[in-house]
C-alpha cells in the first residue's frame, strides 16, 4: 500500500520508470505503452499511481493518449528530451558552422555505432528509406522526409539514446541549411549516393567505411555551403 505522504516520490519513481524504457529503447517512438496493469505489477505500485506517471510524461511530451486508442511513445520523443527553444533561449541563436560541425561529430559516430550494432531489420528499414529518397528527387519536402527517415534509422542503430537525442536537436537546428542546400544542383542525387555508401558498410559491419562514408558526406555538404576560405 503506498502512503499519501510518499504519493509524488512513488509517482515521480515511476514516471522515472517509463522514462528510462523509453531512452534505453524498450519502448521506441510511436510504440503503445503496455497496459497499465502490467506496468504496476512491474512497478509493484497502483494502477492510479501508473496513471499518474502517465499523465505527468504526457504533460511534456513523452507520451501521447487517445481515447479508444490507448497511450503511445511520442514520435518527437527524443526531441522532447533537449528542445531547441532551450539552446536558443540559453545562448541565442548559433551560427550555421557550430551547429554543423556538431553535427559532422555526431554524424561520424552514429555511423560507427551503427556498423557495430545495427539490426537486420534496421539496416533495411535504412536501405528502405534511401529508396523512398532517390524516388523523391523531384520533390524537395518529400525529399526531406525521407532523408530524415534514414538518418533518424541510423541514429536509432546506434542504440544511444543520448546520442540519438543530440542528433535530432542538431538536425533541427539545421533544417533550414538542409532545406537550402537541397535546392543546389545534384546534391540530392550525391548526397543519396553517398548515403547509399555508408550503409552498404553499416550493412558490412564495417566501421571504418561506415565513417568514411559518413564524413565524406558531411564535408560534400560543407563544400556547398561554405565557399573555400571559410572552412
Amino acid at each position: 500500500m503506498e502512503g499519501q505522504g510518499a504519493t509524488g516520490n512513488v509517482v515521480d519513481r515511476t514516471a522515472n520508470n517509463i522514462r528510462q524504457m523509453i531512452f534505453s529503447g524498450q519502448l521506441k517512438p510511436g510504440e503503445i505503452l503496455p497496459p497499465r496493469k502490467e506496468l504496476a505489477v512491474k512497478f509493484s505500485v497502483g494502477v492510479a499511481t501508473v496513471h499518474e506517471a502517465v499523465k505527468a510524461l504526457s504533460a511534456v511530451g513523452l507520451l501521447e493518449s487517445r481515447s479508444g486508442k490507448g497511450t503511445w511513445v511520442s514520435q518527437n520523443a527524443l526531441e522532447s528530451v533537449i528542445h531547441p527553444a532551450m539552446i536558443t533561449n540559453r545562448f541565442g541563436q548559433i551560427d550555421t558552422k557550430t551547429i554543423y560541425q556538431a553535427r559532422l561529430v555526431l554524424e561520424v559516430g552514429l555511423a560507427e555505432l551503427a556498423a557495430e550494432t545495427a539490426t537486420p531489420e534496421e539496416i533495411q528499414h535504412m536501405f528502405a528509406a534511401l529508396d523512398k529518397a532517390h524516388g523523391a528527387i523531384e520533390d524537395d519536402e518529400a525529399f526531406v522526409d525521407a532523408d530524415w527517415e534514414f538518418h533518424q534509422t541510423v541514429a536509432q542503430a546506434s542504440h544511444n539514446v543520448l546520442l540519438e537525442a543530440f542528433y535530432t536537436l542538431s538536425r533541427e537546428l539545421l533544417l533550414e541549411f538542409i532545406r537550402e542546400v537541397i535546392r543546389l544542383p545534384r546534391v540530392k542525387l550525391e548526397a543519396s549516393n553517398l548515403h547509399r555508401k555508408e550503409v552498404e558498410a553499416i550493412a558490412r559491419h564495417d566501421v571504418e567505411g561506415a565513417r568514411s562514408a559518413a564524413r565524406e558526406h558531411m564535408l560534400y555538404l560543407k563544400q556547398k555551403e561554405f565557399p573555400v576560405g571559410e572552412h
